[in-house]
């Protein structure tokens, strides 16, 4: 286990200094500045991708459902397109990027509290009833996007789906260090909530036996989730297949049920994914795809590959 846990944290450590590297052995400091922002970008955004997803899990005890499922990064886009729409896709480049940050964080944080208020009051309904509800806010998030992308001017619109793709190469300084201060103390509070979780996905009958306080546990849980998803979709982008795919990656690779090694495990799998993606798309594609492109289909194959294998199962018994 701790070998595998090595050979990952090699491989994500390997990517990292090839992207750094390529074409850049003289450490141009210009280079050196622009690669080192997006690397501690995809660090921070794989590390709140990662602690959100195993968190989101511990709660729903299901692989194939993930905090994307909540519909936030359907928000974010409708959002966006919205603001292009009604003030146009000058105002949205000229506003403060930090002011950006904040405020889409508010939104997204926002509205998943609200889903939480009133379909998890008390702790009386089901998180699958919730996930259903989230389901059906993306579907409506994604056809009045599409409505809006109808009624605006082919350019704008454009501009309005270029920022709804996940990027880490226009991130700047400013939010990185804000993205920092939310992240890194929140991952390292879930990672200390370890050996609860631990006892959380044994179900909500085993967790109260043994002295854990089941609603409160899996309310700080989802909060924490929401909030780095937040935080994470600001800084970079939607990724919605992402957290499907390194969950499951990441259980197969690392077989066990201790957060305390399962946290390190997926933020590592995390980073090494968007360290791969962001080779392809800079050193082989030369950025004429963005990463989201990438991980959604790779993402989206999975779980076509994870329905089928699971369907298998269930006809076999």
């Amino acid at each position: 286990m701790y070998k595998r846990l090595t050979i990952l944290f090699i491989l994500t450590l390997m990517a990292t200094a090839f992207y750094f590297l390529w074409e850049n052995l003289s450490l141009i400091p210009f280079i050196v500045e622009l690669r080192l922002k997006t690397i501690f970008a995809i660090i921070l955004s794989g590390t709140a991708l990662g602690v959100a997803t195993l968190l989101f899990h511990a709660v729903a005890n299901n692989r194939i459902v993930t905090p994307s499922s909540l519909g936030l990064e359907f928000l974010y886009v409708l959002v966006k397109t919205a603001v292009v729409f009604v003030l146009g896709s000058a105002f949205l480049l000229q506003v403060n990027t930090v002011i950006q940050f904040i405020s889409g964080c508010l939104i997204l944080v926002g509205f998943a509290l609200l889903l939480y208020r009133f379909f998890l009051k008390d702790g009386h309904n089901s998180i699958f009833f919730l996930l259903l509800v989230g389901m059906i806010a993306s579907s409506l998030f994604m056809t009045l996007n599409s409505f809006f992308g109808i009624l605006m001017d082919p350019t704008e619109f454009q501009i309005a789906q270029d920022i709804g793709f996940a990027s880490f190469n226009r991130v700047e300084t400013t939010v990185l260090k804000i993205a920092a201060v939310i992240i890194i103390p929140l991952t390292i509070y879930a990672i200390l909530l370890s050996k609860k979780l631990d006892v959380l996905v044994l179900g909500k009958d085993c967790a109260i036996n043994l002295g854990i306080d089941y609603h409160k546990l899996c309310q700080t849980a989802l909060i924490i989730t929401v909030i780095l998803i937040a935080a994470s979709t600001m800084l970079a982008g939607p990724m919605f297949f992402f957290g499907l795919l390194i969950l499951n990656l990441v259980l197969q690779f690392i077989k066990t049920f201790r957060h305390q090694i399962l946290f390190p495990a997926i933020i590592g799998m995390s980073i090494l994914i968007l360290m791969l993606g962001q080779n392809i798309v800079f050193h082989l594609l030369n950025f004429k795809t963005e990463l989201s492109v990438i991980i959604n289909f790779i993402g989206g194959v999975y779980f076509f590959y994870l329905i089928l294998k699971v369907n298998q199962k269930w006809q076999l018994q």
